[in-house]
């Protein structure tokens, strides 16, 4: 949320009301959850299985501007996928991770958020 703002202050509170909000939810959803198991007959039912790719992917969708996001996104996604038939669960997952850090690292820091706003840095050129 902080960085689909576009300015300091903006990103500020969406980074805080996004944490706050994720922290209270988070626990008092597993609160319920622990509570109310029981009282679920079949919880494959409810298709829960798919809530954490959707969070997922709401967490990357601001950063998905541009070319060089989408292909980091899609190389890692293909060694997920070419690698999941031939490791343990999870570990498909990690090589994904590995294919973007390492990108990441490929490429440097990016800009900050004043660079991105438009604004100047503050430091020299």
């Amino acid at each position: 949320m902080a960085i689909a703002q576009d300015t300091e202050p903006a990103g500020r509170l969406g980074f805080w009301a996004t944490g706050i909000a994720v922290f209270v939810l988070w626990n008092v959803a597993t609160l319920l959850g622990a509570v109310g198991a029981g009282l679920i007959a079949d919880p494959k039912v409810l298709g829960l299985d798919a809530a954490a790719p959707a969070a997922f992917a709401a967490l990357l969708a601001p950063r998905m501007r541009g070319r060089e996001p989408w292909a980091i996104a899609l190389g890692a996604a293909a060694v997920a996928l070419v690698a999941a038939p031939f490791v343990p669960a999870g570990i498909p997952v990690l090589l994904a991770a590995v294919v973007a850090i390492v990108a990441g690292l490929w490429r440097g820091p990016g800009p900050d958020l004043a660079e991105r706003a438009g604004e100047p840095s503050g430091e020299p050129a």
